[in-house]
């Protein structure tokens, strides 16, 4: 897991549980951080909508170990969730009647841009978007 900064650097990286309660938790710091940055509202109300599809998706589909990283990028935000599975999110077609699988189709409506990496440790989904 990548290690936590402090305030100065703008980047917070925290360890979640593997429980849907985590969702929450990063709505709750997302709202707060993007707040003492002084970021625009429109910003934090989608940001935090993203950041819990990005946790709600490692949650469920993930494996091993979870975090949830924040930063500050000039003016804009880059956030990214880990877990331990090598395995890549994708994007599912879906009906209007549908309930669910609409996470990563509600990330590329919001962010700027947003993708994966492999790591060796599992993987990392990032979402970035712009004040």
């Amino acid at each position: 897991m990548p290690e936590a900064a402090s305030s100065e650097t703008m980047r917070t990286v925290v360890p979640l549980q593997r429980d849907p309660g985590s969702c929450a938790e990063v709505r709750a710091l997302v709202t707060s951080l993007l707040a003492d940055w002084g970021m625009p509202e429109d910003l934090v109300r989608d940001a935090v909508l993203v950041a819990n599809e990005l946790v709600a998706n490692a949650v469920e589909h993930g494996a091993g170990p979870v975090w949830f990283g924040l930063s500050r990028t000039g003016n804009g935000i880059r956030m990214e969730t880990g877990d331990g599975s090598a395995e890549l999110p994708r994007l599912r077609s879906t009906g209007p009647a549908d309930e669910r699988h609409r996470g990563l189709v509600i990330v590329g409506a919001l962010s700027s841009a947003w993708g994966t990496e492999h790591r060796p440790d599992g993987k990392v989904v990032w979402a970035t978007m712009s004040a």
